[in-house]
């Protein structure tokens, strides 16, 4: 299962620079918060999925990247359910969960880090889970190409990586492989550079 490292590397490093101006200060150390869980959540879910939530959680409603990275720690919380056997249990936490995750997009459509993240946790569940969100992951693929020109090397890096790996899943290996390429050019020396080398090795001639 590819993790979610990648993209939350390269967004916190960046997050005081693209939180929304109007964010006040205790705010945006809540999301800080919230993020440094969500990440620790993805290695060791048992305690840190609930602390992320409790962090995030008051102020959802007028932050729409508290609101996504809450809606991603609650299909963590589905993925910790789906391996008790809970099914029930792991479905409507994945409904819950990418329902927020959606509302936030649509609070905050131009917001980068919340396409990014949207874009993993669409492959993730896809890949990993029942549910498909593949339409969901090009939707964002589409959107974050179109802002290239603004992108990081690491951020253009981690597009090209997922873009790759959608287009696995849709069986175009030959575009798949151009943007495993791309990601080691724009990133050379990166985690994200690293996984695309590792799907050249097994996908490319």
């Amino acid at each position: 299962m590819l993790k979610k490292m990648y993209f939350t590397a390269v967004v916190f490093c960046a997050l005081c620079a693209v939180l929304p101006s109007g964010l006040y200060a205790d705010d945006q150390a809540l999301v800080e918060e919230g993020i440094r869980y969500h990440t620790l959540a993805e290695k060791n879910p048992q305690g840190n999925i609930e602390k992320g939530k409790e962090v995030l959680f008051p102020i959802i409603e007028k932050n729409a990247l508290a609101k996504g990275y809450y809606g991603s720690l609650i299909t963590l919380e589905a993925s910790m359910y789906e391996t008790e056997n809970n099914v029930f249990k792991a479905a409507l936490y994945l409904e819950k969960g990418t329902a927020l995750l959606d509302e936030a997009v649509v609070d905050s459509p131009n917001n980068i880090d919340l396409r990014f993240l949207r874009m993993i946790n669409s492959y993730e569940l896809s890949n990993q889970s029942p549910m498909n969100r593949y339409k969901i992951m090009k939707i964002d693929i589409d959107w974050l190409e179109g802002q290239r020109d603004i992108l990081e090397p690491g951020n253009a890096g981690l597009l090209d990586l997922y873009t790759g790996l959608y287009l696995v899943k849709a069986r175009k290996l030959r575009p798949a492989i151009v943007a495993f390429e791309s990601c080691i050019e724009v990133s050379p020396g990166s985690p994200e550079a690293a996984e695309a080398q590792i799907q050249l090795d097994r996908y490319g001639e």
